[in-house]
């Protein structure tokens, strides 16, 4: 069965499934010094890992998980934690970093890197064992079928990771559900596009913000993004997001009240 999305984005039917690693790294753009993570998985990051499942060819998804065309809930599973890791960098350009020989005329010569110079130190802020939930429809079928197989055999064609390739991601399928959609706005477990505005204040609930990319498309043999959202969502995991928007609608997905954007 093919999902159909309505015009408010709500899908008919969707795929569950939940990552998990022990740490985590989304680079917030614009950040030299210091490589900021997201604290939640990009739409944009969730449609690469969900992509490099089935093993579709790089820039070959974008159109899949368009606007009208796929429907994408994101729902934190554990609480959003983070500390800053600093590195050390060693440029590998072996005409820049390697000006030493060893050896004699009788034996090899060795060229191996000057590392008393070019070292660079790099603050990288990474996720502490994040875990999401993401409920997923793309009105493309063949690409709906193989992520359906795929997750039912838990296999990948690559790799799944929570966004640097040495963060290994496991991921454990939660079933095909049928999504229904709740009459009211009512409090939600995933992240909410709305401004902060539109959100209802709750005794011990804290609300972060944050702007993360949504659509991307191709453009001169790479990728850009064409839409961004602004989220809203509680650091941690029990707790929940209320709103009042007259254009984002609260769905049902098994036991998770989710919004899909």
């Amino acid at each position: 069965m093919t999902p159909t999305i309505d015009s408010d984005g709500i899908p008919d039917v969707c795929l569950s499934l939940e990552i998990r690693a022990d740490w985590g790294h989304f680079k917030k753009y614009g950040r030299t010094a210091t490589k900021q993570t997201f604290d939640v998985i990009p739409r944009t990051t969730a449609a690469g890992l969900l992509a490099a499942i089935v093993g579709a060819p790089r820039d070959s998804y974008y159109e899949t998980f368009g606007e009208g065309q796929s429907a994408v809930a994101i729902t934190p599973m554990a609480d959003l934690r983070s500390l800053n890791i600093p590195t050390t960098g060693v440029g590998t350009d072996p005409d820049a970093a390697a000006s030493q020989r060893a050896g004699s005329r009788r034996s090899r010569s060795i060229m191996y890197q000057d590392t008393t110079q070019h070292r660079q130190i790099h603050n990288y802020e990474v996720l502490i064992n994040p875990a999401y939930r993401i409920d997923v429809a793309v009105e493309n079928e063949s690409f709906y079928t193989d992520l359906r197989q795929h997750l039912e055999a838990g296999t990948s064609t690559y790799p799944p990771s929570m966004g640097l390739s040495e963060y290994l991601a496991s991921v454990e399928y939660l079933g095909e559900h049928q999504v229904e959609r709740l009459p009211e706005s009512e409090p939600v477990d995933s992240v909410v596009p709305v401004p902060l505005a539109d959100t209802i204040p709750q005794p011990g609930v804290a609300y972060r913000v944050e702007r993360s990319p949504a659509i991307m498309e191709q453009h001169a043999g790479g990728r850009r993004t064409t839409r961004l959202d602004d989220l809203v969502y509680t650091p941690h995991a029990e707790d929940s997001v209320r709103f009042d928007a007259e254009n984002v609608h609260a769905a049902s997905v098994d036991d998770a009240t989710v919004v899909f954007r």
